[in-house]
């Protein structure tokens, strides 16, 4: 008797004919959900509720959606998050020393603010056997003396001198000129 009220249940709630279509206002005839206009009666502040007859909307949610942006964004220009200055990447070589391989040091903005840091930095990373590194030459013509911070290039190889003048050609490390 118990098997027969149970099929009494489910047919009773499958039957199409007994269906009152509560749930047919949730959505539009593409199938798309119509958020609270589809699940609670609508009241304007006339305390009507909505209908086809009145002058407002019936589909309408009554949560306004704005079409601009909260913030504007800066298309383009940032990808995720906050963005930083890049670091430059540069090899330091030692004076004087042909099989010295360099040494890599990346320049970032918040950690060399002076130049006088940048030689601190460069004499840590070369520890030239002379004293501390004092001028910074640009390779491969060894010419131009680093003066300040923006003068660096990324990726490029640079000689430490401790006073004394570059030594010559032969006594350098072959992958400073190439």
């Amino acid at each position: 008797m118990a098997s027969k009220k149970s099929q009494d249940v489910t047919s009773r709630l499958t039957d199409s004919s007994k269906y009152t279509g509560s749930h047919k206002n949730r959505f539009d005839d593409s199938g798309k959900g119509l958020g609270k206009a589809g699940r609670e009666n609508m009241v304007d502040y006339t305390g009507s509720t909505s209908s086809q007859s009145r002058d407002f909307a019936v589909n309408k949610s009554n949560v306004s959606k704005s079409d601009k942006p909260v913030v504007a964004s800066a298309l383009g220009k940032e990808k995720f998050g906050t963005q930083m200055d890049k670091p430059i990447s540069v090899i330091l070589y030692r004076n004087g020393d042909k099989h010295h391989t360099g040494e890599k040091l990346v320049m970032k903005k918040e950690k060399f603010r002076t130049f006088d840091q940048m030689l601190q930095a460069s004499t840590n990373a070369v520890r030239l056997t002379t004293g501390p590194v004092k001028k910074i030459y640009k390779a491969p013509e060894l010419k131009k003396v680093m003066k300040n911070l923006t003068d660096f290039e990324n990726n490029g190889k640079y000689l430490c001198c401790s006073g004394e003048p570059p030594a010559s050609k032969e006594k350098l490390s072959p992958s400073l000129f190439q």
